[in-house]
């Protein structure tokens, strides 16, 4: 006869063991090679894996998409699913994001997005990222639960300059500029009101990084002689800058003597 009974084993870190003996028989036994056995099985485990990816950089106040992908990188004979797993993405400005996996098998991987907006404030110059992940299954490894990236914040730059207006007598006109040049690193739409001698005109204008646009203006004599100024009054992206947004420039009329 056969007696077949169940044991519930528990499962450590390091798997399970059970061992059965016979100690006693009340008839003799006749064999004496069979009265022990032992069975051992290995701990299963996941191990998770997360990333998460910005743009190397972007503008001020522009929207952009973070990427953060999540893998059960677990592998071999005691490789297996994660269950319930849980992915979350911070932003350094607060944002948080968190997405429910579901069951991760061995090698899966589950890849979310989403969009945010980089903060405007020139007091903020970087904008980091944080992903986790975590599941209800014991994990070979947890230092790999969490990935960064950073992304650096562009801000524009324009300035102004008026350049010196010549000298003419009331009555004729004479001709200055206007140069308009972006300083910073993000291109940017610029508004520009320009006074000539009180008389207003907006221009506007488009700048990459680096350049500058020249305008010819022509200027009026008056009896009191000529006035031109130009300020940036609205940029596109958010200035770091706002101390070179205004120039202006000033002339004396020539009467004859």
């Amino acid at each position: 006869a056969t007696q077949t009974l169940p044991l519930p084993v528990p499962v450590t870190a390091t798997g399970a063991t059970v061992s059965a003996s016979i100690t006693a028989s009340s008839v003799p036994d006749s064999n004496l090679g069979n009265n022990t056995d032992t069975s051992v099985s290995s701990a299963l485990f996941a191990d998770l894996t997360s990333s998460v990816d910005l743009p190397v950089n972007a503008a001020a106040g522009s929207v952009v998409t973070v990427t953060a992908t999540f893998t059960n990188s677990a592998t071999g004979a005691t490789a297996t699913t994660a269950t319930s797993a849980t992915g979350t993405v911070v932003l350094s400005d607060g944002t948080t994001q968190t997405f429910a996996l579901g069951d991760l098998a061995p090698g899966a991987s589950a890849t979310r997005s989403f969009t945010a907006t980089v903060p405007s404030s020139t007091a903020t110059t970087l904008l980091s990222a944080t992903s986790t992940v975590a599941t209800s299954t014991p994990e070979s490894n947890t230092a790999n639960n969490v990935g960064t990236d950073t992304l650096v914040v562009l801000f524009a730059d324009p300035a102004v300059d008026v350049g010196v207006i010549p000298s003419g007598v009331p009555g004729a006109t004479v001709t200055t500029t206007l140069s308009l040049t972006n300083n910073g690193s993000a291109t940017t739409s610029i508004t520009v009101t320009v006074s000539i001698n009180g008389s207003l005109t907006t221009l506007v204008a488009t700048l990459a990084p680096g350049a500058t646009q020249t305008l010819t203006l022509t200027v009026p004599v008056t009896p009191t002689g000529s006035t031109v100024s130009a300020t940036i009054t609205a940029s596109s992206v958010p200035d770091s800058n706002l101390g070179n947004n205004s120039d202006t420039s000033v002339a004396g009329a020539v009467f004859a003597d």
